[in-house]
């Protein structure tokens, strides 16, 4: 049996955006329902993309999501203040390894950490192209060491 790693840790991430949890995010069972942690991860990389003009499905470059996971620590509520952390893990040619946490409440644990790999494609034929230097410096910004 494989041991389970430890949550994520706030210090490990060099990019955050709040998310403003809304009442039809919590389940039946008074959490917030796990697959809405997707939208929060496409939330938290998009928000980070747009924080650049970089073109970005404006003529340029589309993306679209290979895969992608999450692991949950402890249950989020609907009175939590929830705070997404991105990193960067890997810049390939045309795609990029994201690796995101949900904190909450201020705490330096992780109640969810994931990732999500986006693949740049040409919109017209949607197949992988490389993205430009500008993105590549963008995504540089919060890249972490390899481990």
């Amino acid at each position: 049996m494989t041991k389970r790693l430890p949550p994520a840790k706030r210090d490990d991430f060099g990019w955050f955006a709040g998310i403003t949890l809304r009442w039809n995010d919590i389940d039946i069972f008074g959490h917030v329902n796990n697959a809405r942690y997707y939208e929060f991860f496409d939330t938290t990389v998009v928000g980070f993309l747009h924080e650049a003009d970089l073109g970005l499905g404006t003529g340029g470059a589309a993306m679209v999501v290979a895969e992608n996971g999450c692991r949950f620590h402890r249950e989020v509520k609907f009175t939590d203040t929830l705070e997404m952390g991105l990193r960067v893990e890997h810049i390939g040619t045309s795609s990029v390894r994201y690796g995101l946490a949900a904190f909450v409440n201020g705490e330096s644990s992780a109640a969810a950490d994931g990732y999500f790999i986006h693949v740049f494609v040409d919109p017209a034929s949607k197949r992988p192209m490389p993205f430009s230097a500008t993105v590549r410096n963008h995504l540089s910004s919060i890249q972490t060491d390899p481990a």
